[in-house]
């Protein structure tokens, strides 16, 4: 009886620390993007304004994902299992934002969310903005879940990951045929809707390639890094193949008007579709690949 107890105010406390971490990172969000000051404070009308909507409850959904890993360590007591929590919740927490204030630094340095969101009302924003939330969020999981009970490892983990996205962000162009900036101050759907496929493709690749054993730093960082290594190497097999077996053409030709000049403002949300998608899909299987199969002890260890 008293283990059942203990499990439903633990399960209680966890809903109550997320509902104050909602209320956090509504006034941190007005920090953030200090010009939406009004629409912070006052009352939200989600019909008004749906990039917007979609924009910030990407961002909690995101929490919801990073705290999905989380777990209760009663071996030292429950205050202690509690406080050890309530430590690595808000590390957590303040690592997330962190991030992608980071990772759209980096992105979106030419935008500014209240033009775009406030007054532009671009969706094509917002879905490159839902991106970041959610891939973020998958690889902070398993970053969380690897630390434990070490800050100093978390902290460790969240920079090289850090690094890992920002160098991720800058492949867009080689992946894409699309014109970012171009097509983002258009407010095009193709170039989001791609990009959202592509971002979340590299964050399952990542979070694949972390969510490994940690013995050691160095050993450690070398498996990270050729695991990302195999994975580049599988990636074209797999966007090949599925362009060859469903025969898929890349009709974007059709739009150049001259030399290395594309008409951005004729580029349809379904050839982003079909970028996001195979890319997505692509990246998938890879790491269906590169982390799902085991050796056990068929090959000695070295």
């Amino acid at each position: 009886m008293n283990e059942l107890f203990d499990k439903l105010i633990l399960r209680i406390v966890f809903a109550l620390f997320l509902c104050l971490t909602l209320v956090l990172y509504r006034f941190t969000h007005n920090l953030i993007y200090p010009s939406n000051k009004s629409q912070i404070l006052s009352k939200f009308y989600p019909s008004k304004n749906s990039p917007e909507s979609l924009h910030f409850f990407s961002r909690l959904i995101g929490i919801g994902i990073v705290f999905s890993e989380f777990s209760f360590d009663l071996e030292q007591g429950l205050l202690n299992g509690v406080i050890f929590f309530l430590v690595r919740a808000c590390a957590g927490f303040i690592v997330y934002l962190v991030s992608l204030y980071t990772i759209e630094s980096i992105v979106l340095y030419n935008f500014d969310y209240h033009d775009e969101v406030i007054k532009r009302k671009s969706m094509a924003f917002a879905i490159i903005g839902m991106a970041h939330a959610l891939g973020v969020s998958f690889v902070l999981k398993i970053i969380l879940n690897i630390s434990g009970m070490s800050l100093i490892v978390l902290l460790f983990l969240w920079l090289f990951a850090l690094v890992l996205l920002g160098f991720a962000t800058k492949t867009f162009p080689i992946m894409s045929k699309l014109s970012f900036n171009r097509l983002l101050i258009q407010r095009n759907m193709a170039v989001a809707v791609s990009y959202l496929g592509f971002f979340i493709g590299w964050s399952l690749i990542i979070s694949s390639s972390l969510n490994i054993p940690m013995e050691g730093v160095k050993w450690y960082s070398i498996q990270v890094v050729l695991k990302i290594l195999l994975s580049l190497i599988m990636l074209p097999i797999f966007i090949k193949g599925i362009k060859l077996i469903f025969n898929l053409h890349d009709d974007l030709s059709k739009l150049v008007k001259e030399e290395d000049q594309q008409d951005n403002t004729n580029v349809e949300a379904g050839y982003g579709i079909h970028e996001g998608a195979v890319f997505f899909t692509a990246c998938f299987f890879t790491i269906v690949v590169t982390g799902k199969i085991n050796f056990e002890t068929f090959y000695p260890t070295f």
